[in-house]
């Protein structure tokens, strides 16, 4: 409906000029409290550990999303700047076209209609109607214009617009192009402060747009990451069950999704592409002491998620902690095998993977650490590395990974790089080893230490651990835990000595150390497949030149 003549003429714009001065001085007071608040933050520089970490964080959140509500306030008071130039400019042509007109006895109706007593002025009266008409159009665009422009503005410092995110810089994007964004940034930490600063409505928004880029993101908060990742496992599931573009139904990948949403599970990160996934058994809390994470080994793939989840649980219930598995990356999936048939980065001989997954692995411990500070600053961090995890553990605190405690379970080595030594910024770490006498593991520690490290049951500084006994069989009897099968075997026995000593470090108790009670080398014979592992010296040397090259290369482009 076009506006009326004199509710143009009526309007007061008067205070227009004093609310966009007012806008303005309120940018200038936002922005200098957020600057405030950062010179303070970095005032005292002999304030440190995880009490500063987490006020530091919540003060870059709150002065990013100081400066994104200036940012949005700066540009409401030019909008209302341009809304009173343009709105009182066509008010003064309006008002000197009607009261012209008025003066010379020419009638103006509400609707911009001109009319004149005298019938010789009936084609005036028509070209002066066209021409009040035109004011009042051009009025009622105005109007809604501007309208529409505040409008947007309150959305914009309410997130209410489900079409629009505020970026801290003040940009206006699409709840996709906002999640853009957020993965472009190389910052973890500057990530958290962006995504804190939007509101919940945009959040909600950028996650229905990109599930599976927001559940991925290290520096997006866990309880953000498990909503959308639970979007994204039943998107999935409702593809499995047919209700894709083909109509398929996939009843195996249907079962396992529907797995992954009993239970209130909770996933960290989840690629439906490539089956890599994070989940956290257990809930962080302020009271939350201790946290674990476990990484498992070869073979680990998206069909061990419920037995991994199974032993995650039992190490959260004896070590009263919440505990993490971490499988966001590719695993071997072969100790060794054919290679004509098999690519040699799918085999655990190959430490391609450990340098790949590490760099991965050390910004989660980063986004686990400002989680912690900001929910738990407390806690104490546990990571356990089994088998191949050993080694991408050890190749993560080659990489700086932080960790208060780590543990090497029957692991494969201690890092890729022979040049690098663990720089875990943790001056006092605790590192321990627990690898069961007969574990073939030990072949790989011996043989491929040039390529994963070596023997963290001797290297310096880590605490070898009594893998001693497996729980007690039906008639009470306790069987060393010991041989070929030992390897996994303490993992899937929860009342082991084994597996209680894990939960026991996650703790932050100290388990009992090594007790020898039988040869560490396996009896290699017995079991003849593993004979393939035991490489000539002279065929060893070359592969080990060739690996060391390959993992140069990966190390180099991850710093």
């Amino acid at each position: 409906m076009t506006v009326a003549v004199d509710d143009v003429l009526g309007w007061d714009l008067s205070g227009l000029p004093a609310a966009a001065s007012s806008l303005t001085t309120l940018t200038g007071r936002l922005i200098d409290t957020g600057r405030t608040c950062e010179r303070s933050a970095l005032k005292d520089r002999a304030w440190q550990g995880v009490t500063e970490v987490a006020a530091r964080t919540r003060i870059g959140t709150v002065t990013a999303s100081l400066i994104r509500t200036a940012h949005t306030v700066d540009d409401a008071a030019e909008s209302v700047r341009t809304a009173h130039s343009e709105l009182a400019d066509l008010q003064t042509v309006l008002r000197s076209a009607v009261d012209t007109l008025r003066a010379d006895r020419y009638l103006v109706a509400a609707d911009g209609t001109v009319t004149h007593p005298d019938a010789e002025h009936r084609a005036a009266a028509l070209d002066a109607t066209e021409q009040i008409q035109a004011l009042l159009g051009q009025a009622t665009r105005l109007d809604r214009t501007h309208s529409a422009a505040l409008d947007s503005f309150a959305a914009q410092l309410t997130g209410s617009d489900p079409n629009a995110v505020v970026m801290p810089s003040g940009a206006i994007v699409t709840p996709a192009r906002a999640a853009g964004l957020l993965s472009a940034m190389t910052d973890p930490e500057m990530r958290r402060r962006a995504w804190a600063s939007f509101s919940e409505s945009e959040r909600n928004e950028i996650i229905k747009d990109k599930s599976t880029v927001i559940g991925n993101l290290d520096g997006i908060p866990f309880a953000d990451r498990a909503v959308a990742n639970e979007v994204t496992i039943r998107a999935e599931l409702r593809e499995a069950l047919g209700g894709g573009w083909t109509g398929n139904v996939d009843a195996d990948r249907a079962d396992r999704l529907r797995s992954m949403l009993a239970d209130d599970r909770t996933f960290l990160a989840f690629d439906p592409d490539t089956g890599e996934f994070i989940e956290i058994v257990g809930e962080l809390t302020p009271t939350t002491t201790n946290v674990g994470v476990f990484v498992p080994g070869t073979g680990t793939g998206l069909d061990d998620i419920d037995s991994l989840r199974k032993k995650a649980l039992k190490l959260s219930e004896k070590s009263n902690a919440p505990v993490i598995v971490w499988a966001d990356g590719p695993f071997p999936q072969h100790i060794v095998a054919d290679p004509r048939t098999t690519k040699s980065m799918e085999m655990a001989v190959d430490p391609t993977l450990a340098a790949v997954n590490a760099p991965r692995l050390v910004e989660f411990t980063r986004a686990l650490d400002a989680e912690l500070g900001a929910v738990a600053p407390d806690a104490k961090t546990t990571v356990i590395g089994h088998s191949y995890g050993g080694s991408i553990v050890g190749t993560a605190e080659q990489l700086g990974m932080r960790a208060d405690r780590v543990v090497y379970a029957s692991a494969a080595g201690t890092g890729v790089d022979p040049d690098r030594g663990w720089s875990n910024p943790e001056s006092d770490v605790k590192r321990y080893s627990i690898t069961p006498p007969g574990d073939p593991i030990h072949l790989a520690q011996k043989f491929g230490a040039p390529l994963h490290g070596g023997d963290p049951d001797v290297a310096p500084g880590v605490t070898r651990l009594d893998s001693g006994y497996l729980s007690p069989d039906d008639s009470g009897g306790r069987r060393l835990l010991q041989g070929t099968s030992s390897h996994t075997d303490y993992l899937n026995d929860f009342d082991s000595d084994a597996f209680n000593a894990l939960a026991k470090v996650i703790a932050g108790q100290e388990p009992a150390p090594y007790v020898e009670r039988a040869p560490d080398m396996p009896r290699i014979l017995e079991r003849p497949e593993l004979a393939p592992i035991i490489i000539a010296d002279e065929v060893f040397d070359g592969v080990v030149d060739g690996f060391k090259d390959t993992i140069g290369g990966v190390l180099r482009l991850v710093g």
